[in-house]
């Protein structure tokens, strides 16, 4: 099997939150696709936040694709020169107020109890951005928060029982999250 060569892109929308690119490309069978679509955004990280009492940190806020309030893990997008730590670390302090352990919030230097469990593609299909997955450990709400201008955030906590039925019965419906929470629960065993 080989890769499709790419022969034209012209970006159609070409913003800093989304790109949406034209792209001619010719089959290993030398056919031609005239008009394949593609999706660019930002990369982001997914931060699964547990306090010292072991509850999930999450959220709830408002989501114009779905038009509802949805119940998420805390997520951001990677600022240029970030590591994913780094952002989930900013991120939630930034959305919930949470940082690790006494006096440091936000954290300068280090990252004990952060886990990095990887990075994934947001869709393999027409999306070439990526999703990164940091499972952060024992923190604790110490500082305020501080929202973006388009951000009405709520946090709330959640045993991993209360979670998974959240799940189960559909209240929590993202399922790039749901695919971070259980790779981090692979990583449990």
């Amino acid at each position: 099997m080989k890769p499709w060569k790419l022969l034209s892109s012209e970006f159609l929308v070409d913003t800093p939150w989304l790109k949406v690119a034209k792209e001619t490309c010719e089959l290993p069978s030398g056919k031609v696709i005239d008009d394949f679509y593609t999706l660019w955004q930002p990369d982001w990280v997914l931060i699964l936040a547990r306090t010292t009492e072991g509850k999930w940190v999450m959220t709830e806020q408002y989501r114009h694709g779905t038009g509802k309030i949805a119940l998420e893990f805390p997520a951001g997008i990677i600022d240029k020169g970030e590591t994913p730590e780094d952002a989930a670390i900013r991120e939630l302090q930034e959305e919930c107020g949470y940082c690790i352990g006494e006096g440091r919030c936000p954290l300068s230097g280090g990252h004990d109890n952060t886990t990095y469990l990887g990075s994934f593609s947001v869709n393999p299909d027409r999306h070439r951005g990526r999703f990164h997955v940091v499972f952060i450990d024992g923190v604790k709400r110490l500082g305020k928060t501080n929202f973006d201008d388009t951000e009405d955030i709520e946090t709330f906590l959640y045993s991993d029982e209360e979670f998974q039925a959240k799940i189960a019965d559909g209240t929590f419906d993202h399922p790039l999250q749901i695919a971070g929470y259980f790779k981090w629960k692979l990583t449990q065993k």
